[in-house]
């Protein structure tokens, strides 16, 4: 194959990238293969996997919390929450300010999880072991915990309505 009849193609799907070099009919060949082979096996494993599209969920939170100069702030009350729901509420909060940037860290130390909740220590910390059991928080460091995607997902479909509406 000379160089002046060389075709060079370059796919981009997802995370999955890849450039085809050769002549015509070998690069129509490759990427014929390439969409049967691949492109279905990615759409399988998209609807197996749990992501958060953080464009939408900043969306849907902007409903509920602002950014000020000083920090996020939840702009709806917040009294008829559970405990549960108040901790997912505190961690989405930090999640919306490291995702903007606001915040350097998406981790919440279980003191300011106490405080931001006004409940006691062993009601937050019974709620928190509980959580991470269930997979909607994670422990990231000795007293600091953030939310995980399960959780951030479960916060929009469950306690987010409660607190849009």
């Amino acid at each position: 194959m000379s160089e002046d009849r060389a075709v060079e193609v370059s796919i981009k799907y997802k995370d999955l990238e890849k450039t085809i070099r050769g002549d015509a009919n070998e690069v129509i060949r490759e990427l014929i293969s390439f969409m049967s082979e691949s492109l279905p096996k990615l759409d399988f494993v998209s609807k197996l996997t749990l992501t958060i599209d953080e464009e939408k969920l900043l969306s849907s939170c902007s409903k509920i919390m602002k950014l000020t100069p000083e920090a996020v702030v939840v702009i709806v009350p917040t009294e008829h929450l559970t405990d549960r729901e108040l901790i997912l509420l505190h961690l989405t909060r930090v999640h919306f300010g490291y995702v903007t940037k606001s915040l350097n860290s998406d981790r919440a130390l279980i003191g300011d999880l106490i405080t931001y909740t006004k409940k006691s220590a062993g009601t937050v910390a019974g709620r928190i072991s509980e959580m991470s059991t269930e997979g909607l928080v994670e422990r990231v460091g000795k007293g600091e915990y953030r939310i995980t995607t399960y959780g951030l997902d479960f916060f929009t479909k469950n306690v987010l309505p409660k607190l849009a509406s």
